[in-house]
């Protein structure tokens, strides 16, 4: 009985693609509570017209503490008008989801005061984005250094 070589190669391949996959899965994505971390300011450059007169000037996110509490938060408006408060990532349906406890704010944000924010905000490769005006468009908030 001989052994022919495609049917070898055939069973090592399936082998060697997931073993080429699983880097490259650990590498592309780290988690959304660690992409979060840090001060994004708005690119008006993206995004829709509603960017500029509805969303932050910048946000910025703390990183939570070791013991399990949430994050702090921070937005700035244009008008000087702001709200912070603290952020977790909760589950809806079948996502994650980023939602906003706001606990001070300048007068215009004041009714937001203990209420939950949930958002649209997704953070990869460096920004936050926002789904605006369409199904492919973005207003995007970048990571500052």
């Amino acid at each position: 009985m001989s052994v022919r070589p495609t049917s070898s190669i055939g069973a090592i391949l399936p082998l060697m693609k997931a073993l080429w996959m699983i880097p490259l899965v650990f590498l592309s994505c780290s988690p959304m509570d660690q992409e979060i971390v840090g001060r994004f300011d708005r690119n008006d450059e993206a995004g829709c017209q509603s960017c500029a007169t509805q969303g932050p000037l910048w946000m910025e996110f703390d990183e939570p503490s070791p013991a399990g509490s949430a994050g702090r938060y921070r937005f700035q408006f244009e008008d000087e008008q702001r709200h912070s408060g603290t952020y977790q990532f909760l589950s809806r349906d079948t996502n994650m989801t980023l939602t906003l406890f706001p606990d001070s704010s300048t007068v215009l944000y004041s009714d937001l005061i203990g209420e939950a924010i949930y958002t649209e905000y997704t953070a990869r490769s460096g920004a936050v984005r926002e789904p605006c005006e369409g199904l492919f468009r973005n207003c995007r908030w970048d990571r500052q250094p």
